[in-house]
């Protein structure tokens, strides 16, 4: 993740938001001027939740907020004004295809790695 935030110069923060609870979308990041915050849906599911953050991350990597815009229906609003924001629901675009393929690599290649001894978690939180 330290590669994601050097290359984007940001800090990502990663936490769960009950608010995605029964929703459509499970997964949501938000690009900030000075960071981007990535939240998911409670699961019980440690592999759902892997690749959620993944694909948030993969949205990241392939420098979705500066081609696509936002994929969310409708803007966020904070006090300081209108924010874009990605999330993750259905795959019919290609923006969101080619996030999950990503995901789908880095989730496996993290899974199966002997560099990464701590894993998912220790990379990730």
């Amino acid at each position: 993740m330290s590669l994601v935030e050097a290359s984007r110069n940001t800090h990502i923060s990663i936490t769960t938001s009950p608010l995605l609870n029964g929703t459509e979308i499970c997964g949501l990041w938000l690009p900030r001027e000075n960071d981007d915050l990535i939240f998911h849906a409670e699961t019980d599911s440690e592999h759902h939740r892997q690749q959620i953050v993944c694909h948030e991350l993969s949205h990241m990597i392939l420098r979705h907020d500066e081609v696509a815009g936002p994929t969310l229906h409708g803007v966020l609003l904070e006090a300081d004004g209108p924010v874009s924001a990605f999330g993750r629901s259905d795959f019919r675009d290609e923006f969101e295809l080619a996030a999950e393929a990503l995901a789908d690599l880095l989730t496996s290649a993290i899974r199966t790695s002997t560099k990464e001894p701590e894993g998912f978690e220790g990379v990730f939180g």
